[in-house]
């Protein structure tokens, strides 16, 4: 039957088959290219959109960096309860010699200072190489206190133990005059008193840990800051936190009034401590110079012979 149907078909129905399949052929072909272009197009927009918004969100993620910890500067700024501390979050990277690792045991900090002021803990507070997170603990341990970063230079990498302690120097001064090299002062503003003054030395732990230029620039700032910010007659506390013992020679174990754990809590003699500054801070200088003690010598002879 198939073949009798095949065999009377018109001569021109094969023709017309055969166009109607090459148009289809070609509208599929268009459908797919426009298909293509659509999927293109709409997949170009995609990613440009996602360019868009990964642009924006590194933008407001810099912004955030920028911005934030001007703005949380500001606010403790403008709180009463923070002095001074708009520095703490310099930029500068800091010196390995001064950082402490130690983590704080804030328990034994608080044990030593809760009597202080008869108990009320409305304490003006000077620290002395804390990072900014212990700032932060020292607020919440005590709320109703003042505190004050207390800025301090470090000292040049040049000066080392062996350069403030020599194993030699020209006491006769026939070639030179010996000198210490100066350390940098502690910076804070003028007229501000404080009744503690909390400090976290570093302490190795390690052989000749007491050798040390950073330990022994950051206790003789506390002992200056001791002499020049005490509130009256009253003198103030000097608090170190750190593992290793202070330096007795400042702060000796007759000031010591508490420790707890890493705690030492010192009230040293205003008087005496200001006489010890007077001091060289090692023996690369003479504490009276050779032209000093001839000039005392020459002035109490005269002065007996007059007698």
């Amino acid at each position: 039957m198939g073949s009798l149907e095949a065999r009377y078909r018109p001569a021109g129905a094969a023709d017309d088959t055969a166009k109607r399949r090459t148009q289809k052929s070609k509208s599929f072909k268009e459908v797919e290219k426009f298909d293509v272009f659509v999927l293109e197009k709409s997949s170009g927009c995609k990613f440009r959109s996602l360019q868009l918004l990964l642009f924006a969100i590194m933008s407001a993620a810099f912004l955030t960096l920028l911005y934030t910890p001007s703005v949380y500067e500001h606010q403790l700024q403008s709180n009463s309860r923070f002095v001074n501390v708009g520095w703490i979050w310099d930029k500068t990277i800091p010196d390995p010699r001064y950082v402490s690792t130690m983590p704080v045991q804030w328990d034994d900090v608080y044990k030593t200072i809760e009597s202080l002021n008869g108990g009320e803990q409305k304490l003006k507070v000077g620290l002395l190489n804390f990072n900014s997170t212990e700032f932060g603990s020292w607020t919440q341990l005590l709320p109703e206190s003042e505190f004050s970063i207390i800025r301090l230079e470090h000292a040049n990498e040049s000066i080392t133990w062996q350069t403030l302690y020599p194993e030699w120097i020209d006491e006769e001064e026939e070639t030179e005059i010996p000198s210490c090299p100066s350390l940098p002062e502690p910076n804070f503003p003028r007229g501000t008193h404080f009744d503690v003054i909390a400090v976290k030395l570093p302490c190795t732990r390690v052989g000749g840990w007491s050798r040390d230029v950073a330990r022994l620039h950051l206790q003789l700032s506390a002992a200056k800051l001791a002499v020049t910010a005490a509130r009256g007659n009253r003198g103030v506390h000097v608090m170190f936190v750190t593992e290793c013992f202070p330096l007795p020679n400042l702060f000796s174990c007759k000031n010591l009034k508490k420790h707890e754990g890493n705690a030492w809590l010192y009230k040293p003699d205003s008087k005496a401590l200001k006489e010890k500054l007077r001091l060289p801070i090692g023996s690369c200088e003479l504490a009276v110079p050779l032209k000093a003690k001839c000039k005392l010598i020459t002035i109490s002879a005269v002065f007996n012979v007059s007698a």
